[in-house]
């Protein structure tokens, strides 16, 4: 093999690595924006709450917010939808770290109420006994 023939696949392996790290790299990055560092600070349990910009659906996109907003209200709440039972969720702060809060009216619904209260000034027993009146009907046994 002439040594112009090497420097040309030497060059041609180079530029394939390349780009395959370039592919790699674009891959892993994500197009949602980072959170602030200083709403991690003040509400660490909200990092693992999808970003509501990933949805387009107006309610999901609002209930995705709540969650950033007050994950600890939610995490003291129920789920009534059966994704405790069926899906390991420990709380209805669970439904939003991944998809399937938006695809469930009712925890969708459990997370407005939950911030219309909030905003209303309720306690968060007061919200749980709301939520658990108005849901626990929906319970899945």
């Amino acid at each position: 093999m002439s040594p112009d023939t090497k420097r040309k696949l030497t060059l041609t392996d180079a530029a394939i690595a390349a780009l395959a790290i370039i592919a790699w790299v674009s891959m892993r990055t994500t197009t949602e924006p980072a959170a602030p560092a200083e709403q991690l600070a003040e509400n660490p349990k909200a990092a693992d709450v999808l970003s509501p910009a990933l949805f387009t659906d107006p309610k999901a996109r609002a209930a995705y917010q709540v969650a950033k907003d007050i994950p600890e209200v939610l995490e003291q709440l129920p789920c009534f939808c059966g994704c405790m039972m069926n899906m390991g969720h420990k709380n209805n702060l669970f439904c939003f770290k991944d998809q399937h809060g938006s695809g469930c009216d009712l925890c969708e619904d459990i997370a407005l109420d939950a911030r219309k209260m909030h905003d209303e000034g309720k306690s968060i027993a007061q919200i749980q006994e709301t939520i658990g009146a108005t849901y626990s009907r929906f319970a899945q046994q």
